[in-house]
């Protein structure tokens, strides 16, 4: 019993720290513009109408603006996935741990006390 234990938890141990350096790899990736994040916002443009012959001006653009909200959420993803694999770390490592409990002195029944 106790093997299979030690071994399922040097596999949640192994897991776990999977999960911690595919998050981070992954964070740094987007971060600094190796590959985009997931795009998960397509806002559109903000124009700012420019007079009376109905042409607009853009201001900022839709692709730059859904940006903000993609890396936003993909931080979040990540933070979910880093968190998830501490967790899942630790509970490794608390399984793979020996747990030994001495004992220094026997315990002895407390003496009654009489009241009178």
């Amino acid at each position: 019993m106790a093997k299979t234990e030690k071994i399922i938890g040097y596999a949640l141990l192994t897991l776990g720290v999977i999960l911690l350096l595919f998050s981070i790899f992954e964070m740094v990736n987007v971060y600094t513009g190796n590959t985009p994040p997931p795009n998960l916002f397509n806002l559109s443009d903000i124009s700012l109408p420019l007079g009376q012959d109905g042409s607009n001006i853009s201001l900022i653009q839709g692709v730059q603006l859904s940006q903000l909200p993609n890396l936003f959420f993909w931080f979040v993803l990540m933070f979910f996935v880093l968190f998830a694999g501490g967790k899942i770390a630790s509970l490794g490592v608390s399984m793979v741990k020996d747990i030994k409990v001495e004992v220094k002195e026997p315990m002895s029944a407390p003496k009654e006390t009489q009241s009178a």
